[in-house]
């Protein structure tokens, strides 16, 4: 039975005064009309209508039952408003986690000219490197970079992330520049840790035609911050394989410089992108799928090869 349909049909009838009425504006017959005000009576187990030939009458239970259904009926009505409303005008806060790097460089800058569209929401945007989970921390989105075949959640690509071989002018001074992906492994390469004591360390590099070249590199500085590993490289300390996305400007500016550019450059076989992660499609929140809508058409816009 559904509910809410028989408790406007059970209003129809008290306000015309008559099955036969009430059938007509619902497109229902009287006999129809009366089925359903029957198991709405058998399903609460009273009477709700005294019917004879010439009139119904509420019995003391349906007078009950009518005020309360139409204070209900009115609920829906608001609630209904109110969530049609926020397709609109979205409110409350967003809880967003990013990570450190991505998340200042490339989610931040969006986010003013977000809220001056939706002035009625609020954003929390969280930067770590932890994977954090969502749940338990009350986060509606995250950003992330890396390979996410794995993941349980519910992911959208915004970008690639290419990687790129790139060192500071000086350093290319000094020590050469590779021509050839073999000549990185006579350079100081700075490398990423993914986890304690453990650096990624194979980088690897493709062309359109021939196999990958995997390369087993080393070097006298690793960390698990990505931040860190491109003010080294900035520094002159050596060679850094970096997104793309974090040192467009300096390339452009020519604080750092790229080499074997004719190849396409990666850690440990994994294929990076830039993904907007949340846990489900279902009763996904207006607010956060405008935000992920927001960054699609960001992203769109940057070249970051």
């Amino acid at each position: 039975m559904n509910n809410v349909k028989t408790m406007k049909l059970f209003l129809s009838v008290v306000q015309i005064g008559s099955l036969s009425g009430a059938g007509r504006q619902s497109g229902l017959s009287p006999a129809s009309v009366s089925r359903q005000i029957t198991a709405l009576e058998d399903d609460l187990g009273v009477r709700l209508l005294n019917r004879t030939s010439r009139r119904l009458s509420l019995t003391e239970a349906g007078q009950v039952y009518l005020e309360r259904a139409e204070r209900l009926l009115q609920d829906i009505d608001e609630l209904r408003d109110a969530v049609s409303q926020l397709a609109v005008r979205p409110r409350g806060t967003l809880r967003i986690l990013s990570r450190i790097s991505l998340g200042t460089q490339h989610v931040a800058p969006l986010i003013p000219a977000f809220l001056a569209q939706y002035p009625d929401l609020k954003i929390d945007l969280w930067l770590t490197d932890n994977d954090l989970d969502l749940t338990e921390h009350g986060i509606d989105l995250a950003i992330r970079t890396g390979d996410l075949a794995d993941s349980t959640l519910v992911g959208r690509l915004l970008a690639s992330s290419p990687r790129v071989i790139c060192a500071s002018p000086q350093y290319w001074a000094d020590h050469g520049r590779p021509t050839t992906p073999e000549a990185i492994k006579d350079h100081n390469c700075l490398t990423y840790r993914f986890e304690f004591g453990t650096a990624a360390a194979l980088w690897q590099f493709r062309t359109d035609e021939g196999p990958p070249i995997n390369l087993q590199v080393a070097g006298n500085f690793q960390t698990n911050n990505g931040e860190a590993l491109r003010v080294a490289a900035l520094s002159g300390l050596g060679v850094a394989l970096l997104p793309a996305w974090t040192v467009k400007d300096h390339l452009q500016a020519g604080t750092l410089e790229r080499v074997l550019s004719d190849h396409k450059t990666t850690v440990s076989d994994l294929d990076f992108g830039i993904y907007a992660l949340y846990l489900s499609r279902r009763n996904l929140s207006v607010k956060t799928r405008l935000f992920i809508d927001h960054l699609v058409v960001e992203f769109s816009k940057q070249d970051w090869t």
